[in-house]
């Protein structure tokens, strides 16, 4: 009896210490206000003086604004980039193929984060191709034009990586035509662009359905082959045994290219990546993680060169939007890659597929991974994300919290148009499914976590986007960063005059990034800079959120 009352002493020992040891991961740093520093790059924002002279420069818009530091300087890159209101992409001499922007801080001028404010906001330098007003636009040798933007960036002290979404599905016959443990889906093909063609937007579809079609490759021996599907993933969060499920599961081509020391828009030495769970990813670098080890034991600062145990952290989704009264929510992923060191690098990611012990364990292949603890009180079991609109992700390693911060969310716009009926631009990533989604009151949000593989804190709102319903909402209404149609005021948002957007467009919040150079530890908690993207007006904003420990 003494040893079955000893063993049951242990038991409720060992049940309790796991349990404290759960609520002390989920428990985190705590929101306690988000202030709109201003515009940060485009409609409405300053332009630097060096791009404003011999030419000055034509640039109207952009959105994302992904960070990193390299050689002293913070490196910008942004998404689809406009050269006037009225929209047309920037690089017209190279017909438009390429439209994404970039620019840079010198972080020596801005030091210190509490000296940005709403009158003393960084002015960024922007690419600009010499000799012309003409902006420059990253080119990772494939068309980067509407839809297809860098999804991150890195260094490794010597180098500067990217990651590109191609947007283009990969066709298959059989599973042996996929790789990355993904299958063939023999009953899907593409609408819209062959997607062996670079440039323009293809989808995914279902054999039968209008406009959907095959597409024929040529092989290596030069013989024309006509697929017969695409490859997915079914065991993604967001497959299900329906049309819309398969379609959603297909697998995208990203781009890792290094950028050329000689000119900053080309980016070479390149490498493809199929992936569905990371079609949605964000990148950062650890001074050293050893997958094996004691996680304790992990440094998560930047890593400072390539001589020894340094990472490339990936976190994933299999999308930007969610149907989770589907059953399809956008699970969170991790893996983590060798930093590269230059010329000739390797691009092999190791796949969290779920912990052992209290260590991490991983795979080669994709098809094995997991998705991450959210939310979850238990060790091992793994919660689906409760957001549908998950937009782009930031996740960062806040040294002063010893914790990792994500925020991430947004909205999107549903207004209907000639070409999507039924859900306007939401219809683009639900699909027939639009209608399903639900976009709360579009905001931003944040979880945290000790380790990278979680489990994460339940998330907690960053910043009220607003309900399109209610003009006077989160940042429609008067002082707000969104426009809305009915905002009443002179300090409401102004709208960007654009024919592509409908009469009644509105904005959103999309793309949060953190930007980890300008934290700032403070007494109780920390400051963080980050910027996000508007929509309308078409733009990125500064913002600082207080977080206390």
């Amino acid at each position: 009896m003494k040893l079955e009352t000893a063993m049951q002493t242990l038991k409720l020992f060992t049940m309790t210490m796991l349990a404290a040891c759960a609520s002390s991961a989920l428990a985190g740093p705590t929101v306690q206000n988000t202030e709109v520093i201003g515009g940060f790059s485009g409609h409405g924002t300053a332009v630097h003086p060096e791009n404003m002279e011999p030419e000055p420069i034509a640039y109207y818009g952009t959105d994302l604004g992904f960070t990193y530091t390299h050689e002293g300087k913070l490196q910008i890159l942004f998404g689809d980039t406009w050269a006037v209101e009225s929209y047309a992409p920037i690089e017209a001499s190279t017909g438009s193929k390429f439209d994404d922007g970039f620019g840079w801080i010198d972080l020596s001028e801005w030091p210190d984060p509490s000296k940005i404010t709403p009158d003393n906001i960084p002015v960024l330098r922007l690419g600009q191709n010499p000799g012309t007003s003409e902006m420059s636009a990253m080119n990772p040798g494939h068309a980067m034009d509407l839809g297809k933007t860098p999804m991150g960036g890195f260094s490794n002290g010597a180098n500067e990586f990217a990651i590109f979404n191609l947007t283009k599905p990969r066709g298959c016959a059989t599973d042996d035509d996929c790789d990355n443990g993904l299958g063939c889906d023999t009953g899907l093909g593409f609408a819209g662009a062959p997607f062996i063609a670079q440039e323009n937007l293809t989808l995914s579809c279902v054999d039968g359905q209008p406009g959907c079609q095959a597409d024929t490759l040529v092989d290596e021996d030069g013989a024309a082959v006509t697929p017969s599907g695409l490859c997915i993933d079914r065991s993604s969060t967001v497959f299900a045994d329906s049309n819309a499920g398969r379609m959603t599961a297909a697998g995208i081509q990203q781009r890792i290219g290094m950028r050329s020391t000689d000119d900053p828009k080309i980016y070479q030495d390149t490498r493809d990546w199929l992936t569905t769970k990371f079609l949605n990813v964000t990148p950062t670098t650890v001074e050293s993680f050893e997958p094996g080890a004691d996680p304790s034991a992990n440094d998560y600062r930047p890593a400072g060169g390539t001589d020894g145990n340094q990472r490339v952290f990936l976190w994933g989704r299999p999308g930007f939007v969610g149907v989770k009264a589907l059953d399809r929510s956008l699970g969170l992923y991790f893996a983590y890659v060798d930093l590269p060191k230059g010329q000739g690098y390797e691009w092999k990611p190791m796949y969290f597929t779920g912990t052992k012990d209290g260590v991490p364990q991983f795979s080669a292949n994709e098809h094995d991974a997991a998705p991450l603890d959210l939310d979850a009180a238990e060790d091992g079991v793994q919660a689906k994300e409760v957001h549908d609109a998950v937009q782009q992700m930031t996740v960062e390693w806040i040294e002063p919290l010893d914790k990792w911060v994500m925020f991430y969310g947004g909205g999107l716009i549903t207004l209907p148009s000639p070409f999507l009926p039924n859900c306007g631009v939401l219809e683009l990533f639900a699909r027939s499914a639009c209608k399903d989604v639900d976009l709360e009151r579009q905001s931003i949000y944040m979880r945290t976590a000790d380790q990278p593989w979680g489990p994460w804190s339940v998330p907690q709102q960053v910043l009220e986007g607003g309900d399109p319903a209610d003009p006077d909402s989160g940042q429609f209404g008067p002082g707000g960063v969104l426009h809305h149609p009915d905002c009443k005021g002179e300090t409401c948002a102004t709208h960007t005059q654009s024919p592509y957007y409908n009469e009644r467009e509105y904005g959103f919040l999309y793309s949060a990034n953190i930007i980890r150079e300008w934290t700032q530890a403070v007494d109780g908690g920390v400051d963080l800079i980050w910027n996000a993207s508007t929509w309308d007006p078409y733009r990125v904003v500064l913002l600082r959120t207080r977080l206390s420990k």
